[in-house]
């Protein structure tokens, strides 16, 4: 007998200690972690501040450099990478030790060229540049998050792109 999906069905009770059956459960430390997905509008970018206050394994410090570098990357996904498959984009926060993770999963046309120029080191490492047709300076936001973070890495992938940052324990 099997299930719809294939599987044989799942024994009913619990095996007899010591028999073929019997598992070992061993207890592990489970990580902190959070995920939720947020529209891909302006106002999303408050949904990700509000989500990451509301982070219990995460201190004030932790979460303020998390909502300084997230919601620089989310914003520079709404103005460069727009529109994003599904208006939305899911973001996860998890805590393994004393390392925060934070990661951005969407799909955009416009991410894979970004992913591949942040991917080469001379690229990546200047400085950022006055763009006098706008107006404006470009790679500041990016520069912070690079000295906020460990490490960022940008992933594109023809169903999801990413973007991971990993921050260092916190410094009293």
């Amino acid at each position: 007998m099997t299930t719809s999906a294939g599987f044989p069905p799942r024994a009913e009770g619990k095996a007899a200690p010591g028999s073929p059956g019997e598992r070992t459960v061993i207890p592990r430390r489970r990580r902190a972690e959070a995920t939720r997905v947020l529209p891909a509008r302006a106002e999303g970018v408050f949904a990700f501040e509000t989500f990451i206050d509301d982070l219990p394994f995460a201190s004030e410090r932790e979460r303020h450099r998390l909502k300084l570098a997230g919601s620089e990357i989310f914003d520079n996904l709404l103005h460069h990478a727009a529109p994003l498959d599904a208006a939305a984009m899911t973001v996860r926060v998890s805590r393994k030790g004393d390392r925060i993770f934070l990661a951005f999963y969407f799909k955009a046309a416009a991410f894979a060229p970004y992913a591949a120029a942040c991917s080469d080191p001379e690229l990546r490492d200047r400085d950022p540049l006055f763009d006098a047709v706008r107006r404006r300076w470009r790679g500041i936001g990016l520069k912070m998050c690079r000295n906020l973070a460990q490490s960022i890495s940008f992933r594109a992938g023809e169903t999801l792109d990413r973007i991971y940052l990993v921050f260092e324990p916190e410094r009293p």
